[in-house]
């Protein structure tokens, strides 16, 4: 848990800080299973200390909610290229405020640039790598799932 919880502190503070959203932690759990559905995937790389990757992953409605509020309520019918923007930005927010978590605590990581997927039946799945799944529930009952795949370098 210890290379868990800033990832968990950073994405609860980011998703408040910029859409007042407030939403809660699940049941943490390993995945060995892919992801597979109708989604929005943003995908960051992990480099330094620890490596592997982050994916985010949510449905086409709760990133337009969430870009919605990103944008002050501008509404957000569809995930348009802005949508898609606002929400590679808010992972890149989550991933530089968790890097920075780990910096304080003398461990240094760096991050890629966020890759956005979007498509119909999507089967993604992990690499060779322990993959820890931390979802961030929201009122309305949708989840946006961090999984987080790492080794130690």
């Amino acid at each position: 848990m210890e290379y868990i919880n800033p990832f968990i502190e950073a994405s609860l503070d980011v998703v408040n800080q910029t859409t007042g959203l407030k939403p809660t932690i699940g049941r943490v759990f390993t995945r060995s299973t892919p992801h597979i559905g109708n989604l929005v995937i943003i995908m960051i790389g992990i480099t330094g200390e620890i490596s592997g990757s982050v994916v985010l992953s949510l449905s086409k409605q709760l990133a337009c909610r969430i870009a919605s509020a990103m944008m002050f309520g501008m509404p957000v019918p569809e995930l348009d290229e802005m949508a898609k923007s606002a929400i590679a930005e808010l992972a890149n927010m989550v991933m530089g405020h968790t890097a920075n978590i780990f910096y304080k605590a003398n461990m240094s990581i760096d991050i890629t640039p966020p890759t956005v997927l979007t498509c119909e039946n999507m089967e993604l799945t992990p690499a060779k790598a322990v993959t820890v799944c931390v979802p961030l529930n929201f009122d309305d009952g949708e989840s946006l799932h961090i999984d987080i795949s790492y080794k130690e370098n």
